[in-house]
């Protein structure tokens, strides 16, 4: 097999997973997610607004620049982890029906 029959079997990996639209929300103030979604949510708001304020920061050290790029790229891994686990099991149909037989 030669390299470009190997790179034309390549498959494009892409998320299938329908969009989120919750028809039944128990507690508005969470928007149909959960509370950890939101807590998460809200910590990177508040680290990317932390970062901003430290890159206009004449006082701000490189070291603390760093740190907190970390801290948030961290953060978004965490709800976006969180996020595609979640919407994979909220949109399943039928997945828990056999365990109900």
């Amino acid at each position: 097999m030669t390299d470009t029959q190997i790179e034309t079997k390549k498959e494009e990996i892409t998320y299938q997973i329908p969009p989120y639209n919750p028809q039944y929300i128990l507690s508005p103030e969470f928007k149909g997610t959960s509370n950890y979604e939101m807590g998460v949510g809200d910590m990177v708001k508040q680290k990317a607004e932390e970062l901003e304020r430290l890159r206009v920061d004449p006082e701000a050290t490189p070291g603390q620049i760093k740190q907190a790029e970390e801290d948030l790229k961290k953060l978004e891994t965490l709800y976006e982890n969180y996020n595609i686990g979640m919407n994979v099991f909220r949109t399943a149909k039928g997945g828990r029906d056999k365990i109900r037989e």
